[in-house]
This record gives structure tokens, sequence and C-alpha cells, in this order.
């Protein structure tokens, strides 16, 4: 696969519109929505045609009477039927509230898998700006160090050197070249993951503008930034919202189910009966059940559980987020101050270095401290390099808490991350907590309902 120049915008745009995760969820979104047209459909009549024809021998007291009772019956019939619900205690109403909360749930699912893969990508896009960075410092390192054994040596030349000076130097030189390859092996993986995520072979590429503009003044502003906008917190809400609907339509279970319906049959030598018969029917149908052994308000009780999980999960999403910002917001300020320490550091290892060597030719510095200078100042580089990318990374992540890095990069999700369904079907929010009558949950053994309970003495 050819590889690609990509500004960190182009890949994450790339990956909008390609990665396999975010289009997962954009078909959830849609089979869901078939799932609301099938629970609409619950509001229209039903129609089913009928139709049979075999022989039938029928023994009765009328036949006998007439004498036919040994005459088989060579019967046939087409019948159609029509139902139409008039009321079910809600139960059609409760879902599809249920069905619309569940659309609106996929619809923010597919933004939130917009936010994660963007920031994935940014954090992989980093990460190989990184890498690239630590195996130039790794092969810079060991090209000092190879200049080093190549003083060693002719110290050892001069008398002024020993060979365990010589042996230790290229043991240094060995470990520095073993990081290099351990830093190409690091920047392979991450080009790696990359490639997983955008579908393309990352080529050239350049250090992103800064993003930071996009960020709120402060952490409470994010913070109330992502209660308004953030996909997870809306998703959870929206559970809330299905959760509800299914604890209403639990209640359909104590009321009638009316329906009105009508029956058409024509056929011949049906019923027990010669000849052509036509039957024609037309009524109100009332349905109730009055005892089921407690199921029913079992599967009400249940129900008002899971309502109430979900807003605890709602609750907790709503403290994972707030938590996520902060962490953000905190690695932002700290690694930012650490980088700008390590960068000092870095220019005062190099000075040292380089007046260590200068010390050493002279022998005023033993070869130890040349090459703990060395490794101090490589790991300083790696240290420093790694907490700038941090630091710019971490305004990544807290605007992906937010819900706001899909923006941030003036990009959009898919058309499946829009919500409307429950603005659509005008649904009970999920902001008016509903009083649910709770019965105590634990279970005992014998039988789950004495019907003698009212008139057994104690």
């Amino acid at each position: 696969m050819p590889a690609a120049a990509l500004t960190l915008k182009e890949a994450v745009d790339e990956a909008l519109k390609s990665n396999p995760e975010i289009l997962s969820s954009a078909e959830n979104r849609e089979a869901v929505e078939f799932e609301l047209r099938q629970a609409r459909g619950l509001y229209l009549p039903t129609l089913d045609l009928e139709a049979s024809a075999g022989g039938r021998k029928l023994d009765s007291p009328g036949r006998r009477r007439l004498g036919t009772e040994d005459d088989s019956l060579d019967s046939s019939d087409v019948g159609v039927t029509f139902r139409q619900t008039l009321f079910d205690g809600g139960a059609r109403r409760a879902e599809v509230e249920r069905q619309a909360a569940r659309v609106d749930g996929a619809s923010f699912r597919v933004a939130e898998r917009s936010e994660a893969v963007a920031l994935a990508v940014s954090q992989e896009y980093f990460e190989i700006l990184l890498q690239a960075e630590i195996v130039s410092i790794a092969r810079n390192n060991a090209g000092v160090l190879s200049q080093i054994v190549n003083d060693i040596s002719s110290g050892v030349s001069g008398g002024t050197l020993t060979s365990a000076d010589q042996t230790q130097g290229r043991e240094r030189l060995l470990s520095a070249q073993a990081r290099l390859k351990e830093a190409e092996e690091d920047l392979a993986q991450a080009q790696i993951r990359f490639l997983r995520l955008v579908g393309v072979k990352l080529g050239s590429m350049k250090a992103p503008p800064s993003i930071a503009g996009a960020l709120p003044r402060t952490v409470a502003e994010a913070i109330e930034i992502a209660r308004r906008q953030s996909p997870r917190i809306a998703a959870a809400g929206a559970d809330v919202d299905a959760a509800d609907a299914l604890a209403r339509g639990a209640k359909s279970a104590y009321l009638p189910v009316i329906s009105f319906e009508a029956n058409a049959r024509v056929g011949h030598d049906i019923d027990g009966s010669e000849g052509r018969t036509s039957d024609l029917e037309a009524k109100v149908v009332a349905r109730w059940n009055l005892y089921k052994g407690g199921r029913d308000q079992a599967v009400e009780q249940e129900r008002i559980r899971r309502a109430s999980q979900s807003r605890m999960d709602n609750v907790l999403v709503h403290r994972e987020v707030q938590e996520a910002i902060q962490s953000a917001w905190d690695k932002r300020a700290k690694r930012a101050q650490q980088a700008s320490i390590l960068r000092e550091q870095v220019a005062a290892s190099g000075s040292l270095v380089s007046s260590y060597r200068d010390q050493f030719r002279l022998g005023e510095r033993s070869l130890l401290d040349v090459l703990s200078a060395q490794n101090t100042r490589f790991n300083t580089e790696v240290l420093a390099k790694t907490a700038q990318y941090a630091a710019v990374y971490a305004d990544y992540q807290a605007l992906a808490a937010m819900g706001s890095l899909v923006s941030a990069f003036k990009l959009e999700s898919a058309a499946q991350a829009e919500p409307y369904a429950r603005e659509e079907f005008q649904t009970v929010s999920h902001t008016v907590e509903p009083v649910y009558n709770r019965l105590p949950s634990r279970q005992e053994s014998g039988a789950p309902l004495d019907l003698l309970a009212p008139v057994r003495k104690k």
C-alpha cells in the first residue's frame, strides 16, 4: 500500500469516512430506526388471508338424520381476517417512545465513536511524530558514543586508556544501538496502528497547529460544555428514556386490550354442511387477563429497577466525563511545565557532555563520567520530547471528553450521528424523573403468591 502525505486534519477526516467502528455504529443506528418502524406498525391494522382445501368425513347427529353420515365432504374455503387494536393500555405508545429513545441513543453513539476515533488518530499521529524524533535522538546518541569509542581506541593505542575502558565504551555503544532499534520498532508499531485506524499508510507528516484555541478558559467551563454536548452523556440520557418507557409499558398488562375484528369467509362443504357457505362477521373484542401468577407485577418491578439502574449509569458517565476533562486539564499544565524544565536540562546536559569530553581528552575526567553524562543527555532529550507531545495531546483529550474534538477540526460526523427521534415523536424526557411504586425485591421459597393469605389465620 503506497504511503500518503496527510495532515492530522486530513487523517481524521479520512477516518471519519472509512473507519469500520464508525461505520458499524452508523449501521446500528439505521437498524434501530427500523425497530422504531416496527413499533409504529403496532398502530396499524393486520389483514390476513387464509385458504384451505381437503377432505373430511363427519358423523354427527344432524348428518345421521339426513342419512349422509357416510358421505365425504370435499371442503374448500377462503377467508380474510381484519384486526385493529383500539386500546392496549398504552403499550404501543410506550414501545414507540422506547424505540425513539434507542434511535437517539444509537445516534449519540455514532458521535461518540467519531470522537473516540478522532482522538485515537490524533494519538497515533503524535506518537509517530514523537517516535520519529526519538529515533533521531537515538541515532545521534549512537553516533556520539561511536565517536567516544574512537577516542577510547586512540587512548588505548597511546597507552593512556586500558582495554577495559574500550570494552566499557563498546558496551555502551551496543546498548545505544539496541535502543535505536527499539525506537525504530516503536515507530513502526505506531504506523501500523495508524493504518488500522485510517486505512492509509502515513508518509510525510508535519506537526499540526495548536488546537488550544478551541478550549474554554477554565476547566469548569469545559465541564459545563460537556454536560450539554458530550455524546457519552447524551447517550446515557437516551438510555434512561428508553428504560423509563419500558417501565411505563409494563403497566399496560393491568388493562384490557380492545380491538375491532372483522372476518369474511366463503367455502364449499365447510363446517360440516354440504354446499356453498358464506360467513361475514364484525365485532369489538375486549380481552382482559385477570390473573397470571403475579408475573405482570414482577415484570413491572424488574423494569423499574432497570430504569433506576440506567439513572445510576447516567450519573457514572457524568462523573467519568468530568474526570477525563479534569485529568486532561491537569496534564496540559503539568506536562507543559515539565517539558520546559526538561528542555533547560537538555541544554545543560549538552554543555556538560561537551565539557566532559574535552576534560576526558586531557585526562581530567574519567570515562565513566563522560558515558554517564551522555546517557543522562539522551534520556533527558527523550523525556523532554515525550512531555512536549503529551502536553499538546492533552488538549485533544480534553476536547474529546467535551465532545468537541471533531468540530474543533471543522469536520462533521456521519449523518447518522444526528438525533431526531425523541423530538419527532414527542417522547417523555428523563429530566422529569417519574415516581415509581417500588415493592420489596427479596424472594423467599414457597408459593410465590398465597391466594388464601387474606383469610388464613396467623
